[in-house]
């Protein structure tokens, strides 16, 4: 079984849409749990027309205001009891095969330990398909640190070991559910990435629930070297922060000394010592040291 978790809000132009993707997968065996967020247009009344027609879809009306995706997802994180759990994006639309392909893999590779199956899909604005979504690859805890964000948790298929380590994460500083599902992931388990486009990740529009991604090759550029926000910005730093004083107990002595090299690379005031303390490191960007030190040296590290 696998619970697909959908954070509504406003959303009465695309849910339906992304709801009738998930009608027609292919893998049948899974249940639909929604919370909304207090929309104030029609969503509400489209899901519980849903809700009527396919048993398998279940809104959850608690009154409960969560105040932003990343509290929505994880207030449907707990009320979640399947063996696989996956996010979903209220105004995306996945191809019919994305579960079948997720799980079949997934269950070729059970584990004890928190594991995540994740693929790619196509970057989509309502008028057609622009090109695959530009993704990092981290496979371990060493190609995540220095990222100001998680894998799209919209893209990642992952096991109740992972919902339960996600679930004792307590403390009120959080950047993103995906944020917390990777660091989770890469802390506690393993991420297997297949090379699928499995989904259509919409773009553009007001009420988009998660972050719309830059299409454009120079300002991603621009943003990435040129820009006075810092290397890591200060939500995501400070998340990192709490989440490893959180699980400092239950790391291993391998990833706890890897948030460790990390902190103290951050925390290097001399730009030249810390450019030879990534050099003496495996820490990587998007698989380049270089590319990483070159953001060390055009932008603040923090901020």
């Amino acid at each position: 079984m696998i619970d697909i978790l959908m954070a509504t809000f406003n959303g009465e132009n695309y849910v339906e849409n992304q709801i009738l993707s998930l009608i027609g997968q292919t893998h049948k065996d899974w249940k639909l749990l929604i919370h909304d967020d207090g929309s104030t247009d029609n969503t509400i009344q489209i899901l519980k027309n849903y809700q009527k027609l396919d048993s398998r879809i279940h809104l959850l009306e608690d009154n409960v205001k969560c105040g932003g995706a990343a509290n929505n997802f994880l207030h449907l994180l707990n009320n979640s009891s399947a063996e696989y759990i996956i996010f979903c994006d209220q105004d995306d639309i996945w191809l019919e095969s994305k579960l079948q392909v997720l799980h079949d893999v997934i269950k070729n590779n059970e584990s004890d330990s928190a594991i995540g199956i994740y693929s790619n899909g196509y970057l989509y604005d309502g008028n057609g398909i622009n090109k695959q979504i530009p993704t990092s690859k981290p496979h371990q805890l060493s190609d995540q640190l220095f990222l100001n964000a998680g894998l799209q948790g919209c893209a990642v298929l992952f096991n109740r070991r992972c919902r339960d380590y996600m679930l004792q994460y307590n403390n009120s500083i959080l950047s993103m559910h995906d944020h917390l599902l990777t660091l989770v992931l890469l802390s506690f388990g393993k991420i297997l990435y297949i090379p699928e486009k499995l989904m259509l990740y919409r773009q553009g529009h007001i009420n988009k629930v998660t972050n719309n991604i830059e299409v454009n090759h120079l300002k991603r550029i621009k943003k990435q070297f040129f820009s006075e926000l810092g290397v890591l910005d200060n939500t995501h730093y400070n998340f990192t922060k709490a989440f490893y004083q959180q699980f400092l107990k239950e790391l291993d002595s391998n990833k706890r000394q890897k948030y460790i090299q990390f902190f103290a690379i951050v925390n290097e005031k001399n730009k030249f010592l810390r450019i030879v303390k990534v050099l003496s490191s495996d820490f990587k960007i998007d698989d380049s040291k270089i590319k990483l030190m070159l953001k060390m040296l055009l932008r603040p590290i923090v901020k």
